[in-house]
């Protein structure tokens, strides 16, 4: 191409959208008038594949030469700051070479998405016409709206056209009918407040005002001198909102001064005002682990630790004295909790310490607010971050600290690309910052335990409660014989006769049931079948609108859950009523089966008359703020029952909570999971936990089916050492993680016989390579098999399970095969999970 008006300058960019097969540096040379403006970290617009259609790309290395003589030019540059930072760039490499994800995965996860809107994509069509006959009717209206528009952005189309949009797009781009393109846009999610004030040429307000004509002229001027700077909103309510034109024209006359200044969005603004300060001493145990944390901290280098405590031992408070050890040395800290109900108690406590010195960063907030806590953070006004898996990539200068609490939580581990490790993110940027990694759990994961126990980590345990408080009697119901006295209740004997006491001494409880929804399945009584999702190979759980009143009649029973709830998918969002008829066989009759946290309120609500109960779950907590809105209104006294799912096991602290209930505890105990015994017994010992942390002594009562069962009598003990001990040995014998590294390939498509065959060739393929090209990578291959949930959204799934260590070589293997299936296997997609949360 012509070079003419080439700067003699060539860098090297990694494309954002490319399969992973396609992933890697291109160069472009730079045009003259991008000289200037084209540095490392910049984002651009640059023409790609025989189309030369136009892509985002980040700039990867500026250079004066390069090897190849046909190259294209950058077609356009980003004017504002570079995109990516030097430690943003290198945690992306980290990224693509440990999890195989692709370099626009990478940025998309480090950066926010509305630091990213700097991206627009935009589709006009082509001219050629030759298969538009072959189009359906629905993809020939969709053709049509494009052509008369003439060029349409991606989110206009996703808003006419739904989900179907990028599917549609996608398909007459291969025809050649459309084009995509991407242009570069300076991020406009910018909030701004415009203040108002007299300019300094005004020495004489009433000679001023008195030359003017216009009497709401004089009215502003007046007013301003009395006010002195005020924002532009307030003037319109002191005068009226038909202010506008008179305050432009007074700016013109040189009269007035507007300013628009940056103004950030902080939803916990109110938490860092008037909050009160920490004024408890440490305890002795407590002085103890934070020596030694600090002593860690202190040495050079990079260093990791593990805060091992029982539940109500104090951890957090330790964890505030290392934060002001850290930042009073000027450094900065993360600090991780798992999940976002967790985030206004972790919110509130660190607000109160140091005020807006915090910054927030959970998928709960707006694009605006996590995009303003990013800028807060990287412009250096926020130096304490708090959040779950996510905020482990804020841009924190000079980071001091990174911590992660209840460090053995699955929701650290990424389920979409890339899929990381928020452990292994953690383990990066302290090597590259020689920070302290500080891990921290009543029941931390046996790897990270392991690690402490063989040196890896520095081990700092915490072992009794603070102050006062014990920890609470464990009472094991076993259910197998209630229904022999009657109680046909999923709420025991037991647990229903301490929750009224509990009730009439005005203290408080927590019940714990790890299922949402009404009734788990509904079956058929004649053929036993159940009613499935059509897009999915799971059974519909049953939920209600209103609570379901007693009834002798079964038919009007019947009638009754038809009209006051429905069946709902939990993996695609699909909704049904209750059928009339069995779908299988035609029969009449269905059996509901199991307890969700619906049956469980209303259960709760006749077993406890009168006493007040919220319920936490994915259903009551999908609006903004609810989880805090929840727990803060238990916390104030507003309820005398907190039910919920896995919100409510861990982290909390709710002092006049005296009881707390687990319902169907071995529920978990029989997951296909190489991780079910450990998930099990923290699950347990962290919901035990929450009871007994005031001044008055708790009782835990666990309802279970298989009270012999080791692992949930180690969990009422809360003695962690010895499931500990017993676990690894079992792990170590059956060569099971720490010992080794899991990796999961999953082939998925909606063409089932296609995909078999990918899967056996996949299979095949992976043990030719294993005994060629990776002899040297030791490695046992099992499957292929079908994922545990076979369909989900009419997609179907099948998997290849692989043993070894995870190493240079062994990424090399996987990343050829990925490579390999991305350019042969047509319809068909391969990822790779590398030791995913669950099998």
């Amino acid at each position: 191409m012509d070079r003419e008006n080439s700067s003699g300058m060539f860098c090297s960019v990694r494309i954002l959208d490319v399969p992973y097969h396609l992933d890697r540096a291109y160069d472009y040379y730079i045009p003259s008038e991008y000289k200037e403006s084209a540095r490392v970290g910049s984002f651009v617009s640059v023409p790609f594949g025989k189309g030369n259609r136009k892509v985002g790309a980040i700039i990867t290395a500026v250079k004066e030469s390069c090897d190849y003589d046909d190259v294209k030019p950058v077609s356009d540059v980003s004017g504002g700051d570079e995109l990516i930072s030097e430690e943003a760039a290198a945690i992306c490499r980290f990224l693509c070479d440990y999890t195989l994800c692709t370099y626009g995965e990478a940025v998309r996860t480090v950066v926010p998405a509305s630091a990213m809107t700097s991206v627009s994509e935009y589709y006009s069509v082509t001219g050629e016409e030759k298969k538009i006959e072959k189009l359906s009717e629905k993809a020939l209206i969709f053709y049509s709206h494009i052509r008369v528009r003439g060029q349409v952005s991606a989110q206009s189309l996703k808003s006419n056209f739904g989900s179907e949009a990028a599917t549609l797009a996608q398909s007459l781009v291969k025809l050649g009918l459309i084009k995509k393109e991407a242009k570069v846009k300076e991020a406009t999610n910018f909030r701004y407040i415009t203040y108002v004030s007299l300019s300094d040429s005004v020495a004489d307000v009433r000679t001023a005002t008195a030359k003017m004509r216009s009497p709401l002229q004089a009215e502003i001027v007046s007013l301003l001198s009395k006010t002195g700077r005020i924002t532009a909103d307030e003037l319109y309510v002191r005068v009226g909102k038909n202010a506008s034109p008179q305050l432009s024209a007074l700016e013109k006359k040189g009269l007035v001064r507007i300013e628009k200044i940056e103004s950030y969005r902080n939803p916990y603004i109110d938490k860092c005002q008037n909050a009160p300060k920490e004024s408890s001493p440490l305890s002795k145990e407590q002085r103890a682990a934070f020596e030694k944390l600090s002593a860690l901290y202190e040495k050079e280098g990079p260093a990791a630790a593990l805060l091992h405590g029982v539940t109500g031992s104090g951890k957090t408070r330790v964890i505030k004295e290392m934060i002001d050890k850290v930042t009073a040395d000027g450094k900065g800290v993360i600090m991780l909790v798992p999940e976002i109900a967790l985030t206004p108690q972790t919110v509130g406590y660190f607000c109160s310490q140091y005020g807006d010195r915090v910054a927030v960063i959970h998928s709960s907030l707006s694009q605006g607010e996590r995009f303003d806590a990013w800028k807060r953070i990287k412009r250096g006004d926020a130096d304490v971050v708090i959040g779950t898996r996510s905020a482990i990539f804020a841009p924190v200068k000079n980071l001091g600290m990174i911590v992660i609490d209840e460090e053995q939580e699955h929701t650290y581990k990424s389920d979409t690309d890339p899929k990381y490790l928020a452990h292994d993110v953690a383990r990066f940027r302290s090597g590259k910052n020689n920070s302290l990694m500080l891990l921290s759990s009543a029941t931390p994961s046996l790897a990270s335990y392991h690690k402490a126990v063989t040196g890896a980590y520095t081990l700092v345990e915490m072992n009794e409660r603070y102050g006062a408080a014990t920890l609470p009697e464990v009472v094991i119901s076993d259910m197998r014989f209630e229904g022999d006295s009657g109680n046909v209740s999923p709420i025991g004997t037991v647990l229903s006769e301490s929750l009224r006491r509990v009730y009439g001494e005005g203290k408080q409880s927590i019940v714990f049931l790890n299922r949402r929804g009404y009734n788990s399945a509904v079956s058929c009584r004649v053929c036993g079948e159940a009613i499935s999702c059509p897009s999915c190979s799971v059974s519909l759980t049953y939920h209600t609108r209103k609570p379901l009143s007693s009834t002798d009649d079964a038919q009007e029973y019947f009638r009754m859950r038809q009209e006051r709830g429905m069946l709902a998918c939990h993996y695609c969002g699909y909704k049904t009523r209750v059928p009339e008829v069995c779908p299988s066989c035609g029969a009449e009759h269905f059996r509901f089966m199991g307890c969700g946290t619906q049956k469980a309120q209303q259960e709760l609500e006749s077993a406890v008359p009168g006493a007040r109960i919220l319920r936490m779950d994915m259903d009551t907590t999908s609006t903004k703020g609810s989880h805090s809105e929840i727990l803060e209104k238990f916390r104030r006294g507003e309820a005398d029952i907190l039910l919920g799912t896995q919100m409510v096991t861990k982290g909390h602290d709710f002092p006049a909570v005296t009881l707390v209930g687990v319902m169907n505890a071995d529920s978990s105990l029989y997951l296909d999971d190489y991780r079910a015994a450990e998930k099990t017994f923290s699950m347990l010992t962290q919901v035990v936990g929450r009871a007994g942390r005031g001044d008055a002594a708790g009782i835990a009562v666990v309802q279970t089916s298989n009270p012999d069962s080791e692992v949930i009598r180690l969990a009422a003990a809360q003695d962690y050492k010895t499931f500990y001990e017993k676990e690894i040995k079992l792990r170590r014998a059956l060569v099971f993680p720490p010992f080794c590294d899991i990796a999961v390939l999953t082939l998925s498509g909606t063409d089932e016989a296609l995909l078999s065959a990918c899967a056996l060739k996949l299979s095949e393929r992976t043990k030719e390579l294993l005994s060629k090209d990776f002899n040297d990578v030791e490695a046992v291959v099992f499957g292929p098999f079908e994922a545990p949930v076979y369909k989900v959204q009419n997609t179907c799934r099948m998997r290849l399970v692989i043993k070894c260590r995870l190493n240079k070589r062994s990424r090399q293997l996987i990343s050829c095969l990925l490579c390999e299936f991305g350019r042969s296997a047509k319809n068909i997609n391969l990822t790779a999970d590398l030791n995913p949360s669950s099998l």
